[in-house]
């Protein structure tokens, strides 16, 4: 265990070797990574670490708590000044090459990408969309990607990530990519005018090959939108749609469905599936025939602050090349992050509901599991700790959920339900799939060790009309249809007794 350390610590600088190295035994020494997944985390790791410092020649030292934030940031500043000069200077150069040239980089990724606008393009009419309503029904017809044959459980135990996201963002999954080794399906935004502009499709298709060559595990779907935009543009976004192509993809037994902008803990996707395999063993001791429990399992939500917000890509990109540790990448990364007040619970200060329930502080602390265990067999089995109750209707944590049935058949069919695409733009689309499932039964519990952060970047121009009451009815369309909807599921799940309770006050 010690040569693991030594790996890590020749290639990751930035802390005192004396405290890496300990952390790093602890990790090792508590069994986190098992079945040959040490090897590969270290490689990641290293990986991580060497691009930080390939882009820029400075240390990652933490500034001691007694400094100011402010002085933090100066310093900061002045060790990404190169790394930004050159950044520019790179930047100069991709414009100044030819179409041609860039191409002929990735041709498969640009052909495959032109196929699939191209049939977007020829449909004639629009699907109906997917809503409470039509609930039953889309999933008998669901178009899914799950296999036929079925899953063996639980060897075929996978989570796969669906994210959907605008080409502004697309440069956030570089990160993400690095972090999570196991199939991610992303769904890209296309407005028509920028598909119908050869030259903004050019640029656009590039920008889609560039991510998919450095992250082989990635499945890209452009998603064409302008046929029936609505006055008010970009307020359209037709985010549950996406959502829902996404999850058509996914062909794993479970599935995390995350917003572009969260990255992921370097142990995430290892964790999420040895928690997601102890749920499908203990629920299955005394079945012959293994199935996946119907449970939602959500991962803790935090957020990276910085004194002064980056006002476009170039700037936010910033702060990973100055610095390879400035997301955290481990349990041990996030809890120094958050007592040095440098990260904290994702939208604390502006929507304290958001994540309230998940009780981010006691996770901290690592209050994990049940305080109950059980012996069997000789074996201790430890609970995940589960969400008794709900604060608040407006509670939209990122979840771990089954997708793909293990059962064989020729129409597989989904195992929860799809998103309702009534819901676009921003605002309410999230919560209300998490309502769904509460009020249909679906028992929700806290993954211990691992998470997601949130990576700092440009106000998006949906947000700013999410915001604008004045001249734009999105926040009120958004909000009556939530209170509809709400209505409809204390309607249609009337029946249901072990829904997740609103907390007491």
């Amino acid at each position: 265990m010690q040569s693991y350390s030594m790996i890590v610590l020749k290639h990751c600088e930035g802390r005192t070797q004396r405290r890496r190295r300990a952390q790093n035994d602890e990790r090792l020494s508590s069994g986190l990574f098992q079945n040959g997944s040490i090897e590969i985390w270290l490689l990641r790791l290293i990986k991580l670490c060497h691009n930080g410092k390939k882009k820029s020649n400075v240390t990652s030292a933490k500034p001691k708590k007694h400094q100011k934030t402010s002085e933090k940031n100066n310093n900061r500043a002045k060790r990404g000044s190169k790394a930004v000069a050159s950044k520019k200077s790179a930047v100069a150069n991709k414009k100044s090459q030819s179409l041609s040239v860039v191409e002929k980089k990735h041709p498969q990724y640009h052909d495959a990408l032109l196929l699939d606008i191209q049939k977007q393009l020829g449909k004639t009419s629009e699907s109906s969309p997917r809503t409470l309503e039509t609930l039953e029904k889309d999933l008998k017809h669901s178009p899914n990607s799950c296999p036929k044959e079925g899953l063996s459980l639980p060897l075929d135990i996978s989570v796969s990530l669906v994210i959907q996201c605008s080409l502004d963002r697309i440069w956030l999954l570089s990160e993400t990519c690095l972090r999570w080794p196991d199939p991610i399906v992303l769904v890209v935004y296309l407005p028509s005018q920028t598909v119908r502009n050869s030259s903004e499709l050019s640029t656009a298709l590039d920008s889609i090959s560039n991510v998919m060559a450095e992250c082989p595990q990635m499945t890209v779907l452009p998603h064409v939108h302008g046929h029936d935009e609505k006055e008010g543009g970009f307020s359209t976004y037709p985010v549950n749609v996406m959502r829902n192509k996404g999850l058509d993809a996914v062909k794993t037994s479970h599935v995390l469905i995350m917003d572009v902008d969260l990255i992921p803990s370097a142990d995430l996707s290892h964790v999420a599936k040895d928690n997601v395999m102890d749920q499908v063993t203990m629920a299955n001791r005394s079945n012959n025939d293994i199935e996946i429990p119907l449970n939602a399992i959500v991962v803790p939500a935090f957020e990276r602050k910085v004194d002064s917000p980056c006002s476009d890509v170039e700037s936010c990109r910033r702060y990973l090349q100055n610095d390879s540790k400035f997301l955290p990448l481990l349990f041990q990364d996030l809890k120094e992050c958050t007592e040095d007040k440098d990260c904290i619970v994702f939208q604390a200060d502006m929507n304290w509901e958001g994540h309230h329930t998940t009780q981010s502080e006691k996770w901290l602390k690592k209050h994990w599991y049940e305080s109950s265990s059980k012996e069997k067999e000789g074996e201790k089995t430890r609970t995940i700790r589960q969400i008794k109750c709900f604060d608040s209707l407006r509670y939209e944590p990122y979840i771990i959920i089954p997708w793909c049935p293990s059962s064989k058949s020729s129409n597989p069919q989904p195992l929860t339900p799809y998103y309702d695409e009534r819901f676009y733009g921003y605002g309410k689309n999230k919560i209300q799939h998490i309502s769904h499932l509460r009020f249909r039964g679906v028992p929700f519990s806290v993954l211990p060790q691992s998470f997601v952060v949130h990576h700092p970047h440009p106000e998006s121009s949906i947000k700013q009309v999410w915001n604008n009451h004045k001249n734009n009815s999105l926040h009120r369309d958004m909000d009556l249809l939530y209170r509809e909807y709400i209505n409809d599921l204390t309607e249609k799940y009337s029946d249901v007794d072990d829904a997740v309770p609103q907390c007491d006050d």
